[in-house]
């Protein structure tokens, strides 16, 4: 049952049972403090959603010049993702942790597909679905692509293989 359970799914779990206590309190006609006090946990749960979504790296330009950044020598990982994507709000600890531990080793652009730039690249790879995983060798070639899901044991592999 909670084998997909990470900590993006607390803050979800956090919202609903924030909206339950807030349709209970709101219900028995609350005092100030206790509507002050629900306003700050309310906030403070958006908050920690906001913090722990995707970002897309700031990517300027048009699609040639993201592409010209592929086949430089140095494998690249390019994540197509959307905001409102929940596997993409799932698998941002497990990418963040790989590119702080790979660094120098292993360039992963992360594309938001709504954005002008990730329009122009998911038309060029033919994207269907977020998250989708494309991993570029240091020659620039494709050698896998993943949708919905990251196989991060297949990352690892193809980083220690030449």
């Amino acid at each position: 049952m909670f084998d997909n359970w990470q900590y993006y799914s607390a803050v979800w779990l956090l919202l609903g049972l924030a909206l339950v206590v807030g349709l209970a309190l709101f219900w028995r006609k609350p005092r100030w403090t206790e509507i002050l006090g629900f306003g700050v946990v309310f906030v403070s749960i958006v908050g920690l959603y906001f913090f722990l979504r995707p970002v897309q790296n700031v990517l300027a330009g048009e699609a040639g010049q993201v592409q010209a950044m592929i086949g430089q020598g140095t494998p690249v990982l390019l994540k197509f993702q959307s905001p409102y994507c929940v596997a993409c709000i799932a698998l941002k600890p497990t990418i963040d942790a790989l590119e702080e531990e790979f660094d120098g080793q292993l360039i992963v652009l992360r594309v938001d597909a709504q954005e002008t730039v990730g329009r122009q690249l998911a038309q060029a790879y033919g994207l269907q679905y977020t998250p989708t995983f494309i991993y570029f060798g240091p020659a620039g070639v494709e050698r896998w692509r993943l949708i919905g899901l990251f196989d991060e044991t297949r990352l690892r592999q193809d980083l220690a293989s030449p």
